[in-house]
């Protein structure tokens, strides 16, 4: 079931919907009476006002049903915003090839008909739908289509009166604890002081001890360092300077016309000197600190958010080497954070088109024998060959992993390493599930000709999956859909997931859903295995095939002792529990000698292939089976190699 395709303003409509600052608000008596009487004057079961926000749509009213959101992936009114011009009905979901595999019609709440008005604001943006829904499929006419549509018109008015009273109350732009400007005077100001061409210091002041005094003394203690540490901010500065309070315990200091490290050390040090002395509080003294970041405009940017952006860095960075000290901006910091906020813009543009920039390389993982890798492996033999599979000899190819790779005209190549942190786990799994798809599809295409080669025989195609797409409750169908539709079966995959996938937080019902899959044929391995957070207890809650040895244990092979103790307690691990290991990051011969002595059962590295297109796979392979020295395969056959 793909889900909605993202709406090519959706930066824009996300912004304006949380502008409202209505998600996940207590309920209120005006939308309650617009769904009931929505209810009542359609004669559904089902009656919702739905906003959709970047990952769910979060119902501020709703008649006949229990639960408050939805994963958007499963939400018909991501489709019903897709065209804010005109209402979207759905009569029998159980036909619609959008809806019929979808968890919320094959199951709980048995949805059938459906009929959504887009909720549209005076932007022009689609912040959701109020929807009507029935178990049963139906046609709506036009009456009924009507009604909706001037209750949707009365939703809209009640959350534009409500905007307007929030912005009444924001008006004020000074913050009522401390005197000082609020974080929007405080960026009007900044972004004046810019537009104007004047150079100016931004300092960003996080207090270090607040959360100690607001949790271990009371509020009132809070209260009254916050106050003296806006008063001795306020002291400290120069006349003309800006003073203003942006959060809880969080302060930006704007120095006007300051535009050389010298002035802005100077007054940011005063500032640090006044903020760590202690704060008189009754007949106690309170521990005050504070931690610093410095950033200079035009030096380092000329925009007010990311100028503020770069002193937070360096703020963070300074509290992350010693707490309390002074942070100063780099030209480095400003063009990784620029670079960030390129990527993302150009990664959301990729999604709103489809993700053209994706791509699945593929990266063959191999039976670690004999053969082409040397002399007879020692160690244990005490495996499942249930769970082995036929490879594991001679170099045999026992799997390929697909990997995801992105790229855009703006910002070229990202590697992935780049990628993931900038873009973060939603944006990720939309990228996850274009690339499984791609992978899925290549791989099935290998299929014929390799098989006619003596390739492939039982090599599987191994795909990721990220915590987050993990805890969704519907990626078990999710998953098997793609593969059955790339014409292949879950014999031909296994599914690699993360240690953090098995923490409690991730339900037993989800990990059900993926012991389901290994019951029709697909491998369960834990990647990147030693390396999280989880107890060897955690391996109980899911029946795994195998384990991935993460590369920075096998790169420290022969040149730290403590690294070939744990890759041997891993591999008796692993076969204790009848589990495949294979080894990741293989880089050299004498790696791969140490695992095989230690034991280990299957290795993946660029000392033997780097991750490649799909073409270059079919041509990697069939120069394998070509090739007949014993001698390992760096990344053969050569001259292909080279172009990838």
């Amino acid at each position: 079931m793909p889900p909605a395709p993202l709406p090519r303003d959706e930066r824009s409509r996300v912004a304006s919907l949380r502008s409202y600052e209505v998600l996940d608000t207590e309920s209120e008596e005006v939308f309650d009476e617009i769904v009931d009487l929505a209810a009542r004057l359609t004669h559904s079961p089902i009656a919702l006002v739905s906003l959709v926000d970047e990952e769910r749509q979060w119902f501020k009213a709703r008649h006949g049903l229990e639960v408050a959101e939805t994963p958007r992936d499963l939400a018909f009114c991501a489709h019903t915003i897709l065209t804010p011009d005109r209402p979207m009905a759905v009569e029998d979901a159980t036909k619609d090839p959008r809806f019929r595999e979808n968890p919320l019609v094959t199951g709980a709440p048995d949805i059938r008909a459906y009929l959504g008005v887009p909720l549209v604001n005076h932007e022009g943006h689609a912040l959701g739908s109020l929807c009507v829904i029935d178990r049963e499929a139906r046609q709506f006419d036009r009456e009924t289509i009507g009604t909706v549509r001037t209750l949707a018109r009365a939703v809209v008015a009640n959350l534009e009166l409500r905007r307007a009273l929030l912005d009444a109350r924001e008006a004020a732009l000074t913050d009522a604890l401390t005197g000082l400007p609020n974080r929007r005077a405080t960026m009007a100001a900044l972004t004046e002081t810019l537009a104007g061409g004047t150079p100016v210091a931004v300092a960003t002041v996080d207090l270090d001890h607040f959360k100690e005094a607001n949790d271990g003394e009371g509020h009132a203690a809070g209260d009254a360092l916050l106050k003296e540490a806006a008063a001795r901010l306020r002291e400290a500065v120069r006349p003309g300077d800006t003073v203003g309070r942006t959060g809880g315990d969080e302060f930006v200091v704007l120095l006007s016309g300051v535009e050389d490290d010298a002035t802005a050390d100077a007054v940011v040090q005063r500032i640090s000197t006044a903020l760590h002395r202690p704060v008189p509080y009754g007949e106690r003294m309170l521990r005050l600190g504070a931690t610093l970041g410095i950033a200079l405009a035009p030096a380092h940017a000329d925009d007010a958010e990311m100028l503020v952006r770069v002193a937070d860095e360096a703020l963070v960075r300074a509290k992350r080497d010693a707490r309390g000290s002074i942070g100063r901006a780099s030209p480095e910091d400003a063009a990784q954070l620029m670079r960030a906020a390129a990527v993302l813009r150009a990664f959301d543009a990729d999604a709103a088109a489809g993700l053209p920039g994706a791509t699945a390389q593929l990266q063959p993982i191999l039976g670690l024998g004999r053969g082409r890798f040397g002399t007879e492996r020692l160690g244990p033999e005490r495996l499942n060959p249930d769970r082995m599979g036929e490879g594991g000899a001679d170099g045999a190819v026992l799997a390929v992993e697909a990997l995801a790779r992105w790229s855009h005209p703006e910002v070229g190549d990202v590697p992935p390493g780049e990628l993931f942190p900038i873009i973060g786990p939603a944006r990720g799994a939309l990228l996850g599930r274009a690339v499984r798809g791609q992978a899925l599809a290549a791989f099935a295409a290998l299929q014929g000709p390799l098989l006619a080669a003596g390739r492939l025989a039982e090599t599987r195609l191994a795909l990721n999956l990220s915590a987050s797409e993990v805890a969704r409750a519907d990626i078990a169908v999710e998953l098997a859909g793609q593969v059955e539709r790339a014409g292949l079966s879950l014999r031909a995959v296994e599914i690699e997931i993360t240690e953090e996938v098995l923490l409690d937080r991730v339900s037993d019902r989800t990990l059900d859903g993926l012991a389901a899959l290994r019951g029709r044929g697909a491998r369960l391995v834990l990647d990147d295995f030693g390396t999280g957070n989880s107890g060897l207890s955690q391996l109980l809650r899911l029946p795994l095939d195998g384990l991935k040895l993460d590369r920075r244990f096998t790169q420290r092979l022969g040149t730290d002792v403590r690294a070939e103790e744990i890759v041997k307690a891993t591999v008796s691990l692993a076969h204790s529990l009848g589990l495949r290991l294979v080894a990741e990051g293989i880089e050299t011969p004498r790696q791969v000698a140490m695992l095989r002595a230690l034991g280990c059962d299957a290795v993946q590295g660029f000392l033997f292939a780097r991750p490649m297109t799909p073409d270059a796979l079919e041509r990697w392979l069939r120069g394998m089976a070509a090739e007949e020295t014993p001698d390992p395969i760096p990344l053969g056959p050569r001259i292909a190699r080279r172009a990838h």
